[in-house]
């Protein structure tokens, strides 16, 4: 009876670990009603759908300047969300980042979030970053602006996974309250599962993917009453970091909030001017960003997807869109001499 109750405890672990560390649904209607940015004082933004290369669509906003002119000259924020909620939720905390380091933002609701397709996972919501990334670096305001990457809390581990594998986009990179891994947390939020971790299959191994940080400035904005994941977490990431970094020219940088919670260090005093002085003296004075051509291979248009919902923008590298239009040529080529 014992092993009985054992293993159905295992297999309820495993089968709804991932409604666990993805709760889309929280607070309720997350999955129905997403704020627009235009009810925060953004009129300037378009509402994106892309298309993930697991053909999953998921939905975005990007948040643009006043002008094209303008928004080609400011960096652009890429904004990754904690665990629940969507994008729209974010929105009061994107409105202070737009007007205190006039930046565009584009930000995205992960799959299975909000009105994202789909249903989260790791390997999924990593696809869904890098197709972030790759629109852009494909659309014609934002392709050769500096970027800067802002997680908090599960989406810091979100940035850091990006950040790692796509170093040369990236002129900056924000974590707030994020975690050494899944597996380090757990004992943490969840004690009584302490020691079936090794079921887990989300992972988020933020403590691994930092190590290949070494050219990306950082900013670590640490709540020091966070009540969900343990402050030494974000200490020892920043720790990390500091080793990858060469000693002379050291782009590490930390704030601490005594009194931040986990999900109120956003609002704790000093919070934004924390980030707008560090991005005067990090992001500002960078140099200006070089194509490097190992994105952007998103087709760049002009019009972009509005808010009518009706345009997709699709995925795909650089061989199989090659692949496709040699196949058009070649079937062009048939139909013309079948013309003949």
């Amino acid at each position: 009876m014992v092993c009985g109750v054992s293993m159905f405890g295992l297999s309820a672990v495993w089968l709804f670990q991932r409604d666990m560390v993805y709760p889309a649904a929280f607070p309720a209607h997350s999955r129905e009603r997403v704020p627009l940015p235009s009810q925060f004082g953004m009129p300037h933004f378009d509402d994106i759908r892309l298309e993930t290369p697991d053909k999953v669509l998921i939905r975005g906003y990007l948040i643009k300047q006043a002008t094209d002119e303008e928004t080609k000259r400011a960096s652009t924020l890429l904004y990754f969300h904690a665990n629940a909620g969507n994008m729209g939720h974010r929105l009061p905390i994107a409105k202070h980042m737009y007007d205190q380091m006039k930046c565009n933002i584009f930000m995205l609701s992960y799959r299975g979030y909000g009105l994202s397709d789909g249903q989260p996972s790791e390997t999924g919501i990593k696809a869904d970053a890098l197709t972030a990334l790759e629109f852009i670096r494909s659309h014609p305001l934002t392709a050769n602006t500096k970027l800067v990457a802002y997680g908090q809390s599960l989406g810091g581990a979100v940035a850091i996974d990006l950040v790692a594998a796509n170093e040369p986009e990236f002129a900056g990179l924000v974590l707030e309250n994020t975690f050494l891994s899944i597996p380090k947390l757990v004992p943490h939020v969840l004690p009584v599962l302490k020691y079936l971790t090794f079921l887990a299959s989300e992972k988020w191994v933020s403590e691994a993917a930092i190590r290949k940080i070494t050219a990306v400035p950082i900013l670590f904005l640490s709540g020091l009453q966070d009540d969900l994941v343990p402050p030494p977490h974000m200490r020892k990431l920043y720790e990390l970091a500091q080793r990858n970094q060469d000693g002379e020219k050291m782009k590490v940088a930390w704030e601490e909030f005594p009194d931040g919670k986990h999900n109120d260090t956003c609002v704790q005093p000093n919070y934004f001017e924390a980030i707008a002085k560090w991005w005067k003296d990090t992001v500002d004075a960078a140099d200006p960003y070089v194509p490097t051509g190992r994105l952007g291979t998103l087709e760049a248009r002009e019009s972009v997807e509005k808010s009518d919902g009706e345009n997709i923008y699709k995925v795909e590298s650089a061989a199989s869109a090659s692949a496709e239009k040699s196949h058009s040529d070649v079937d062009l080529a048939a139909s013309d001499k079948k013309t003949d």
